[in-house]
């Protein structure tokens, strides 16, 4: 992308206002030791140690964070409970500025949390705190009305799923699709499995979802020379069209009208690719929000996602002097 294309979609961005609405987290990393000799005298059990801990904002909660790096005016709209990690969530939104009044404390809910135990750059076994099944049916709807009821004022829309018991459920999210197209609002879903009742709104999807939405097997995804037809005569039977990531083999977007495939920066050292995919969603729906084309939304998201992998132990973000400075070592 030229420079001169690039300072101006980053210039635009902080004139925007996104709203993310969805699964909100916190990231709770440390470091865990084992086989320490220490002995409880209370339990006759070893005690493992643990050192290093850090939070910060997982699941929906790393879009919006993504967003904020980049520049963008963030909302979130998300369910948390009155809990030590719901404190620290309203923490981590406060310094990034992102407005949180409809992060709403829930009662008789624990704050999702992704507790992750760690050795060395290695994830162990996660601990989970309030991602089990819950009663949030009318929390949900009347989070879903607040924001339905708010969306003149955004210009674009992050709906976001991930937990096996999620906000969302097919009702809110046709409900949520019904009123962004009764505004004419653009908005972007990344959804783990509600992706089939996603027809109205631009979809994003990894190899593994696409393959789980056509019931194909993703072997064949596999094959660049198979894939754009796939995705083509997939997109062609929605209303909207879809933003397909590939890995290391880049992401495509493709609507009825359009099919363009950006192809990965190859990189370069260790990797973590955990919130990579997140990092893509904000890109991408900064850049479009901004008025960029698609395929500049699709270089800016790729730009963003190989900064975000290159950070190890951490969902990375990505800030603009990263962005510009990657992209002028590419020309």
């Amino acid at each position: 992308m030229s420079p001169e294309q690039l300072q101006h979609i980053l210039g635009r961005i902080s004139s925007l206002k996104i709203a993310v609405i969805g699964d909100f987290a916190i990231d709770f990393y440390f470091q865990k030791i084992e086989n320490t000799g220490d002995i409880s005298v209370e339990t006759n059990k070893e005690v493992h140690w643990a050192k290093s801990p850090k939070t910060g904002l997982g699941g929906a909660g790393n879009v919006a964070k993504n967003l904020a790096v980049l520049g963008v005016p963030t909302s979130a709209f998300g369910l948390i409970g009155s809990d030590i990690f719901g404190r620290d969530m309203n923490f981590h939104c406060q310094n990034l500025a992102i407005q949180s009044d409809n992060l709403r404390e829930t009662k008789g809910m624990d704050t999702p949390t992704y507790s992750k135990p760690m050795l060395g750059d290695v994830e162990l076994n996660r601990i989970d705190f309030g991602t089990q099944k819950k009663d949030i049916t009318q929390a949900s709807n009347d989070l879903v009305n607040a924001l339905c009821d708010q969306l003149a004022q955004y210009d674009w829309v992050i709906i976001n799923e991930q937990f096996r018991y999620p906000l969302l459920n097919q009702i809110l999210l046709e409900k949520l699709q019904n009123a962004l197209q009764k505004q004419q609002k653009t908005g972007l879903a990344d959804l783990r499995s509600l992706g089939k009742f996603a027809n109205n709104v631009l979809l994003k999807v990894n190899e593994s979802e696409l393959a789980h939405v056509l019931n194909i097997d993703p072997a064949l995804l596999e094959d660049n020379n198979l894939v754009p037809n796939i995705v083509q005569n997939w997109v062609n039977s929605r209303q909207q069209g879809a933003l397909v990531t590939l890995g290391d083999r880049g992401l495509i977007y493709a609507d009825q009208h359009h099919f363009h495939w950006q192809a990965g920066i190859p990189a370069k050292g260790p990797i973590d690719t955990v919130g990579a995919g997140d990092m893509v969603v904000a890109g991408f729906s900064a850049a479009k929000a901004a008025g960029a084309s698609i395929q500049e939304a699709c270089e800016f998201a790729t730009l963003c996602a190989h900064i975000s992998i290159h950070k190890l132990g951490e969902t990375g973000a990505a800030s603009p002097q990263e962005i510009l400075d990657l992209n002028q070592s590419q020309l």
